[in-house]
C-alpha cells in the first residue's frame, strides 16, 4: 500500500491511500486541498500508479535481498 500524508504544525491534515484511491482531508484546510487533487485527473492517476512504480519495485528488492543473506 502506498500511503502520502501532508502534515502542517504537526497535524496530519490530508492523506492519499492507494487503497482509498483518492485523497481524504482532515481538516478545513485539508479538505479543501483533497477536493482540489481528488479533481485533477492526471495527478491523480500519476499517484494511484506510485503504487506499482515505488512499492512493487522496492519490494521485490527487499525481497530478493532477504533471500540472498538467509
Amino acid at each position: 500500500e502506498y500511503i502520502r500524508s501532508v502534515y502542517f504544525n504537526k497535524l496530519e491534515t490530508l492523506r492519499f491511500s492507494s487503497s482509498v484511491g483518492k485523497f481524504v482531508g482532515f481538516t478545513k484546510q485539508g479538505q479543501r486541498y483533497a477536493d482540489y487533487w481528488n479533481n485533477d485527473a492526471a495527478f491523480l492517476s500519476s499517484m494511484r500508479a506510485s503504487k506499482e512504480i515505488i512499492c512493487q519495485n522496492y519490494s521485490k528488492i527487499a525481497y530478493d535481498n532477504i533471500l540472498t543473506k538467509s
